[in-house]
């Protein structure tokens, strides 16, 4: 099984997500900035990314769209939460939009 890739610029977000995915056997990686997490994408290969949309250096966007190619599922975990937001990252190809603040257990059953 490979990884799930953890991006978000909140190191105790990121770290919280990585804990609760870990208890439930998931290996992770994380990732706290746009340019990392396209530096780690770009060596490694995920079963999925969990992927903040703002994010210094490229945003969750941007790096969505250097995702699509490969078929790795994402899925946003953004406080971005209006309709219009999440109607854009799942016309975009997100799989999933989930907002912050959110519930580990809904975390859990979308991964």
């Amino acid at each position: 099984m490979k990884p799930i890739l953890i991006v978000d610029d909140e190191r105790p977000i990121a770290e919280l997500i990585e804990l609760t995915l870990q208890k439930m056997g998931y290996a992770c990686q994380l990732a706290f900035d746009g340019d990392t997490a396209a530096d780690l994408m770009e060596q490694n290969e995920y079963d999925l990314v969990l992927l903040d949309i703002m994010l210094p250096g490229p945003n969750g966007y941007e790096l969505l769209e250097y995702l699509r190619p490969t078929g790795t599922p994402v899925i946003f975990l953004t406080a971005k939460g209006t309709v219009s937001d999440r109607v854009r990252g799942l016309r975009l190809g997100a799989d999933d939009y989930i907002v912050k603040p959110f519930d580990p257990m809904e975390l859990l059953a979308r991964v």
